[in-house]
């Protein structure tokens, strides 16, 4: 539910679950406590925003100690990056990147290129979002 909306109110949760209010706000606390629940956000459209230009950045790193860790803190603080995952394979990193523009991507893409413990890039641009939904499938 809270997946759904972060905002709907303890009691209606206590309603559906048929639990008291204060069971819910015990649980929901513990799954915070937890790292279960890592915050309440806002989904916001990017593309009304002006970000619809959205690319898949494939990385080859140079290999090294913990390079992995490093690269990936310095990916992920690239204005636009919304994802970096480390991989095994061929590639080491997926990237994601939101832009205004392919002037505006071009500008990020140098940034990655230009780090030293970037072998290459491969970029996919998507030309049209199917499904993009960050919440976890629950049974």
């Amino acid at each position: 539910m809270l997946q759904r909306d972060c905002r709907v109110p303890l009691q209606e949760v206590a309603e559906v679950l048929r639990v008291p209010k204060s069971t819910v706000h015990y649980r929901i606390r513990k799954l915070e406590q937890d790292g279960i629940v890592e915050g309440y956000h806002a989904k916001v459209n990017a593309s009304r925003l002006g970000f619809d230009y959205l690319a898949v950045v494939l990385v080859r790193a140079k290999y090294g100690p913990r390079y992995h860790e490093k690269l990936g803190r310095r990916l992920a603080k690239i204005s636009g990056v919304s994802a970096v995952y480390y991989v095994l394979g061929d590639i080491d990193f997926i990237v994601l990147i939101r832009a205004k523009d392919r002037d505006d991507y071009m500008h990020k893409l140098t940034q990655m290129s230009s780090m030293a413990d970037i072998e290459r890039t491969s970029t996919q641009i998507v030309a049209k979002v199917m499904k993009e939904d960050a919440r976890v499938d629950l049974p």
